[in-house]
């Protein structure tokens, strides 16, 4: 009954405008609010869009990485297959007088080897690969197998002290010959040269074949230097190798064809 009393009270007060000034007093005092409030509202809205836009942005940075990490990933792959593919075609000129198969190896280094006078290839035994196999990069030797396991192999380079290469000299009639042997993974030097052999600067010098050990007609390197000991029988040769050898990747190993 009284709130219907008090609606008849309100209503009769709106009816002849006795109202207003009230209802002016109250819009008033609570515009300010209501504006306030409106702010606020639209303030958390901006807000509220504002860390919408930053997930999407953050959503689209992400799906853009994974993009350019599987597009790297690609160039990468296609950079290593015409790496791989520019060796091949390198090596397809390289004729050896003995049969054999070539087989692509990677070169991982030595971490054990402080010398640097031997490497590790990512192929072995399963890939037909054994101790005393070749290693090459076109006409050039590079090395000879020491140590196989199924998936890898260790090698020396040429310029190992354990290697010995039966050599000659291909710029001279009478094809000097001697033995090449490694000096601590830098140089090599070639002994057991007659004095009356004919050897000079800038000759090159290949291997033999005749320790039966390494194919012959593969380029060991050029004579830097001659000496020449009065009391000594024998003279020799310092060489330097022809490419470098610490900066192969990929080289072949002359494996013998399967039975």
């Amino acid at each position: 009954m009284r709130y219907i009393l008090a609606s008849l009270v309100i209503l009769f007060l709106s009816f002849f405008e006795l109202i207003n000034p009230v209802k002016s007093a109250v819009q008033w005092t609570f515009t300010p609010f209501q504006f306030g409030l409106k702010q606020v509202a639209s303030s958390t809205n901006d807000t509220f869009g504002f860390f919408t836009s930053l997930q999407l942005i953050s959503r689209d940075n992400v799906r853009l990485l994974e993009e350019n990490a599987e597009l790297e990933s690609k160039i990468l792959e296609l950079k290593i297959t015409e790496e791989e593919n520019r060796t091949l075609r390198e090596q397809i000129g390289v004729k050896t007088s003995v049969e054999r198969n070539l087989t692509l190896a990677d070169i991982m280094g030595n971490a054990q080897d402080l010398t640097g006078s031997s490497f590790v290839l990512d192929k072995g035994s399963s890939h037909g690969v054994k101790v005393g196999d070749n290693v090459i990069r076109g006409n050039y030797l590079i090395g000879i197998i020491r140590e196989v396991s199924t998936q890898r192999s260790l090698a020396d380079f040429i310029t190992s002290p354990s290697s010995l290469i039966a050599v000659r000299d291909i710029d001279v009639s009478n094809r000097t010959e001697g033995i090449a042997e490694g000096q601590h993974g830098s140089s090599i030097t070639m002994k057991r040269i007659l004095p009356n052999e004919e050897i000079k600067r800038g000759d090159t010098i290949v291997t033999s074949g005749k320790d039966g050990i390494y194919l012959p007609g593969l380029i060991v390197g050029k004579v830097t230097d001659i000496v020449e000991v009065p009391t000594e029988p024998l003279k020799s040769a310092y060489l330097e190798t022809m490419i470098d050898l610490n900066k192969q990747t990929k080289v072949f190993i002359l494996t013998s064809p399967a039975l």
